[in-house]
């Protein structure tokens, strides 16, 4: 949405900024929030996370290589003994040893050196799974990704319709102000001709007075609004900037179903729900995969240096066959909680589901509320407006009281704050309605 006609945005602070600011149209302002806005670049961390464990476990589908060395000195002598007879107790030639042999370990240093290859069989299938739920994980990491832009997209236009509300009201008060000075000099004049009262004027004078310290406040509010917005968009919060001319919003009439079939499509927390379905279903998978046996291919080789006793050299290749016979309910238990775990994900997407719809249809009742009120509050600014300059001219001929003129003043004033009001809350619903059917 805010495309085409509904690009071009909010009241131009001219009239109350003496020096020029470049102006900063809103789709740059949302599109720069989505590059540079820390939560964003957060959220786009965690899916960089979980692509690097995929990665990780895909490795695991490889033989496991490892290398061992150790160097052993030996700090006793040791001593065996072979009796008399203990290899061949009677041959040809007689017993073999013929006399008890007694050897003895010398003292000195022996190195060791391993080198194994495993190879999983029967676990690629559980490895395979996993690899399965990691790309779940990493597509609902994306879907995060997507619901932190959109929301920071929805706060950005919030913060952006802020801006434009103070430029609206401020506005407001410089043709109050405007109004108000004129109206003094008039009262003036009419105090030296003593056709009207001191305290008339120094009324006059109050209000105008205190248009000029609201006039300050706003500027202080618009001043902390345009330092939120540059926070959001990631860069300096005093950078100088100004915000588009917002005109009177077209009509614009939604259709219900369509936008919830729309709403459904592309919201980012619904398909993220979906997945982790997905994802506690290939978690189920992972641990029911447990009850196969882990079976191995093991290849082994060690070497000895410096022994003359026993082999030197060992090489060995073998199938490893793993299982646990009986784990006292264990692993029934955990399937268990992995079911229910499904189950609440499922529970999940349909309360999401109501959830989304009342948020769709109660967006689409405040567009059309928002847009209502605009064409009265346009009716009511005119017909204060008129009623003014009515009173003013009977107060110049002295047919009305200064506190009528003074009064109508008020409720002018008052009119054009409501009619700003007015315009900024159809965009502001319409901000809602983009939210709600999942566009930034």
């Amino acid at each position: 949405m805010f495309k085409g006609g509904f690009a071009i945005w909010i009241f131009i602070g001219a009239a109350w900024s003496s020096a020029p600011e470049p102006v900063l149209p809103l789709n740059d302002a949302v599109q720069t929030a989505i590059r540079t806005n820390l939560r964003v670049q957060g959220a786009a961390l965690e899916v960089d996370e979980a692509g690097d464990m995929v990665e990780a476990l895909k490795t695991r589908r490889y033989p496991r290589l490892e290398l061992n060395a150790a160097i052993n000195h030996n700090l006793t002598t040791q001593s065996y003994t072979f009796p008399e007879g203990s290899l061949v107790p009677d041959s040809e030639i007689g017993p073999i040893p013929p006399n008890n042999v007694e050897i003895t370990t010398e003292q000195g240093t022996t190195e060791i050196v391993s080198f194994s290859a495993r190879q999983p069989l029967t676990r690629l299938y559980t490895i395979a799974l996993e690899i399965c739920e990691g790309y779940v994980t990493t597509a609902m990491a994306v879907q995060k990704v997507r619901w932190t832009q959109q929301d920071v997209a929805f706060l950005v236009k919030l913060q952006y319709f802020e801006v434009g509300r103070i430029i609206g009201d401020l506005q407001a008060i410089d043709e109050s102000i405007l109004f108000l000075s004129s109206l003094s000099d008039l009262v003036r004049n009419y105090v030296d001709q003593q056709v009207a009262l001191e305290y008339e004027l120094l009324d006059v004078r109050a209000r105008l007075a205190q248009r000029q310290l609201e006039r300050q406040r706003r500027i202080d509010e618009m001043i902390t609004a345009k330092e939120r917005l540059n926070a959001l968009l990631g860069r300096d919060v005093e950078t100088p900037f100004s915000v588009e001319h917002l005109p009177v919003p077209h009509q614009v009439v939604y259709d219900t179903d369509a936008s919830l079939v729309l709403a459904f499509d592309q919201r980012p927390d619904f398909i993220e729900s979906l997945l982790a379905i997905e994802k506690a279903e290939y978690s189920y998978d992972v641990k029911k995969s447990e009850y196969i046996p882990d079976i191995d291919f093991h290849f082994s080789y060690l070497k000895l240096f410096n022994v003359s006793l026993v082999p030197d050299a060992e090489v060995i290749v073998a199938l490893d066959l793993r299982w646990e016979i009986f784990d006292w309910g264990r692993k029934r238990d955990e399937l268990a909680s992995r079911a229910s775990k499904i189950a609440g994900a499922e529970v999940r997407v349909g309360e999401l589901r109501g959830q989304i719809e009342v948020e769709v249809r109660d967006s689409l009742r405040k567009l059309r509320t928002a847009q209502e009120s605009v064409a009265v509050a346009r009716e009511l600014q005119a017909a204060y407006r008129e009623k003014l300059r009515v009173m003013i001219n009977r107060y110049r001929e002295q047919t009305t009281l200064l506190t009528n003129v003074l009064e109508t003043e008020t409720q002018l004033d008052r009119a054009n704050s409501d009619y700003n009001k007015a315009v900024l809350s159809v965009w502001r619903a319409l901000a809602e309605y983009e939210r709600a059917v999942g566009e930034v």
